[in-house]
């Protein structure tokens, strides 16, 4: 498999066999983790609407597509998963630690998030997320 079919997420499956199915439906993403690496997948696609359909509908993703479509149009490089768990409390919460390297301006940086995910109506979504 050439290096060009390997799915951004970092996960060395193919693309065709791991996010796009989630791009193009996304209740295919059955955990926290696939969900986020789906989205950071869209980043590198530049798959904005994916990015806004997977936010919570409580964040008004539409209202910042213009940041949104900026934040996609950096070089992203890298994902790595940090952890991901389900919460204690609650069924339908997770959270996914992950650093994302992505070059600006000829400059390499990294994304520090821990991220937070609600399911709702069988599909996760993104709510927020700490960035260190």
């Amino acid at each position: 498999m050439s290096k060009t079919n390997h799915c951004p997420c970092g996960s060395k499956k193919n693309y065709s066999i791991c996010c796009e199915p989630i791009h193009n439906n996304h209740e295919l993403a059955k955990t926290p983790e696939l969900l986020m690496r789906s989205r950071y997948s869209a980043h590198v696609k530049q798959l904005t609407q994916y990015i806004i359909d997977t936010y919570h509908p409580s964040c008004h993703a539409e209202e910042f597509r213009e940041g949104i479509e900026e934040s996609i149009e950096l070089d992203w490089r890298k994902l790595k998963v940090v952890s991901s768990y389900l919460s204690e409390t609650s069924d339908g919460e997770g959270f996914v630690s992950f650093k994302a390297t992505y070059s600006e301006n000829g400059q390499l940086h990294q994304l520090k998030e821990h991220s937070r995910f609600l399911k709702e109506n069988g599909k996760w979504y993104y709510v927020d997320g700490e960035i260190e």
